[in-house]
Formats: C-alpha cells, sequence, structure tokens
C-alpha cells in the first residue's frame, strides 16, 4: 500500500491511535452513562479523522473503491455531546430517537454511494457533491452541532459545582463552529476551486479529537478517585438551619437565589453550604432548591389553584424565572409536562366532588 507520510499524517495517525485506545478504555472502565456518550462522541470524531488521514495519505487516490466509505458521522455530534453532558450533570438524558434521524440519513447516505461502480462515484463527485452537496452536509453539521452546544450550555447551571469549566469549553466550542461556518465562504473568495474549502475543520478537528480524548478521559478518572474517597461529613445543625430557613421562611420562592446570596443569609460561607447540600442531602444546590419549587408547583396544582391563574404564574410564584426551565425540571422531576399534571387533578378533583 503506497501511503504518503509526512508531520500532518503523522499526527492523525497518533490522534486515531489515541482516540482508539480512550475508547477502548471508556468502554471497558466501570459503568458510567457519561463514559457511554463520551466513547460514542470520540468514536464519530475518530472516525472522522481516519477520513482525512486516507485522503491526505493518499490511500483514496490508489484504492479508488474506497470512496465514500462511510466515515462522516459529523450529524450526530451535536446529540452525542447533548447526552454526554446531560450523563455528567446526572440529569435524566431526554433524547429520543429522532435526535439521530439525521446521522442516520447521513450513514444511509455513504452507504449507498459506497457500493457504487467507481464511475459512478467520480460522477457524482464531480457534478453533485463537490459544488453542491459537500456544502449542504457541511453546514447541517454545523447548524446542528451549534443547536446542541446551546442545549447543552443550557442544561449546566451556574451553581452546578465544579462544571463552570465545562460550560467555559461549550462556549469556546461554540465559538470555533461560528468561525467555521464562515471558514468556507471566506476561503472560497481567495482559493482557486481546486482547492480544499473547509480548511479550518480539516486541520482543527484530529486536535478537538485528541482534546476530548484526553479531557473526558481525565474527568473520568477525577470521578472515580472521587468515588473512593470516604464520604465527606456534614454537620447536622447545618442540615436543620438550611431545612428550617428554606421550609419556614421560602428562600426558595426569590427567582435571583443563588448558593451565594443563600449563604450570606444564613451566615455560612459558600463552601460550606455547598458542601452541606452535596453531601448532606445528596443533590446539586439547583437541584435541591427546584426541587422545593416543583413541590410548591404541585401542591398549589393540586389543590387546583391553576383554575384561577395559569400554570406559568404558578411557577413564578414559586420561584423559577423562566418557563422554559420550569418546564425542564417539571418533566424531569415528575416525568409528565406541567399541563398533564393538571389534568390528572383535575380528574381527581372532579371525581372527589362527584362522589
Amino acid at each position: 500500500m503506497n501511503v504518503y507520510l509526512n508531520l500532518r499524517n503523522l499526527f492523525d495517525i497518533f490522534c486515531i491511535v489515541q482516540g482508539v485506545t480512550t475508547v477502548t478504555w471508556l468502554l471497558l472502565s466501570p459503568k458510567q452513562p457519561a463514559n457511554r456518550w463520551l466513547a460514542l462522541l470520540l468514536t464519530a470524531l475518530t472516525f472522522q479523522v481516519v477520513d482525512y488521514f486516507l485522503s491526505r495519505s493518499g490511500v483514496y487516490y490508489h484504492h479508488r473503491w474506497l470512496y465514500f466509505t462511510p466515515l462522516f458521522f459529523s450529524w450526530g455530534f451535536g446529540p452525542l455531546l447533548y447526552g454526554y453532558v446531560q450523563a455528567r450533570l446526572v440529569k435524566p438524558i431526554g433524547l429520543r430517537w429522532c435526535h439521530f434521524v439525521p446521522v442516520l440519513v447521513q450513514i444511509l447516505f455513504y452507504t449507498v454511494l459506497m457500493v457504487q461502480p467507481l464511475s459512478t462515484k467520480a460522477w457524482f463527485w464531480l457534478a453533485v457533491h463537490k459544488p453542491y452537496t459537500r456544502y449542504i452536509e457541511y453546514y447541517i453539521s454545523c447548524l446542528l452541532i451549534l443547536y446542541y452546544l446551546y442545549r447543552s450550555w443550557q442544561t449546566v447551571q451556574p451553581t452546578d459545582e465544579g462544571e463552570s469549566r465545562l460550560k467555559g469549553l461549550l462556549q469556546a466550542a461554540g465559538l470555533f463552529y461560528v468561525v467555521a461556518a464562515i471558514d468556507p465562504l471566506i476561503n472560497s473568495i481567495y482559493l482557486s476551486p481546486q482547492d480544499p474549502k473547509f480548511f479550518l475543520t480539516a486541520q482543527v478537528l484530529p486536535f478537538l479529537a485528541y482534546s476530548v480524548a484526553l479531557l473526558g478521559r481525565g474527568y473520568s478518572q477525577l470521578q472515580s478517585r472521587l468515588k473512593e474517597k470516604p464520604p465527606t461529613t456534614v454537620k447536622v445543625e447545618h442540615q436543620d438551619q438550611i431545612l428550617r430557613a428554606i421550609q419556614d421562611r421560602k428562600f426558595y420562592q426569590d427567582p435571583e437565589l443563588t448558593l451565594t446570596s443563600l449563604a450570606e443569609q444564613l451566615g455560612l460561607s459558600p463552601h460550606i453550604l455547598s458542601r452541606t447540600i452535596n453531601a448532606g442531602f445528596g443533590q446539586s444546590f439547583t437541584d435541591f432548591i427546584n426541587g422545593y419549587r416543583i413541590n410548591e408547583v404541585k401542591r398549589r396544582l393540586e389543590a387546583g389553584d391553576a383554575d384561577q391563574v395559569t400554570i406559568l404564574a404558578l411557577a413564578l410564584e414559586s420561584g423559577f424565572s423562566s418557563k422554559t426551565t420550569f418546564n425542564r425540571v417539571f418533566k424531569e422531576q415528575t416525568g409528565i409536562t406541567p399541563k398533564a399534571y393538571k389534568k390528572r387533578y383535575q380528574f381527581i378533583n372532579r371525581d372527589d366532588t362527584n362522589g
């Protein structure tokens, strides 16, 4: 096999090896949902690096039957990343199969082309894919990734302990893909039609795959070490103080409530408050407060208060600051939508009245 090797291609090989070994490690490590999602994402990234290597090293040129091998799964990057972020934050996975329809279409597209005669592949490349469909594929990839990056960014709450770095990485990835979307347009201005137009992603994606492998593996190892440590002890009086403040003074009804503001009102340091909630109640600050807010909404729905005011009004009075957050958290904690919950108790109350 004739393979052209330079520093760029050698780095591609290095990234591919790193990707394969990390995916294997993630799949063989203790079963954690976040590891499985990360393994799938890294697999998709690594396959695309394989495609770049086969192209840059001349393998495709010497073995043309490999043209259009289904190695591009870029329409699945976004959903896989979103699944990983949700699993990492220990939130219910809200991904239905429909989120993966685009990537299944992408795989089918390349699979059908792969089995065609070389003459058909050559015609399709020159007449259709190079001038049209590869641009469509590229921009759909960028749009999907940006959409799921935004959803992932929304999932990470400011009070999720230790996750501020994750939010920063999501913002950086979003900025990169905004620039990547502009990249082919700029390249088309000064490059000839024969030159590659997707320079940025082709050059940076191997680095991205390598970074995902290192960061994901490092985070997984850190979580494993943390689980091996003895549980953090908390003071019972601090737990009682927090419960009394939340239940009696209903601090959760303040939509601007933060870990720092609650700590100030209780006379505790933010670190002690966070540690007490995490270790003492087994929840993050956000989940802990939202639990009280959801219980307040449920209590008022069960009492029939939604007959006088809207469900959104109940949510805002209970401390939620937006309809989107309320609907998401309510479904996470109850398994159904607020409207469905309201209807359920309308029937129950009606039955009780008739009885």
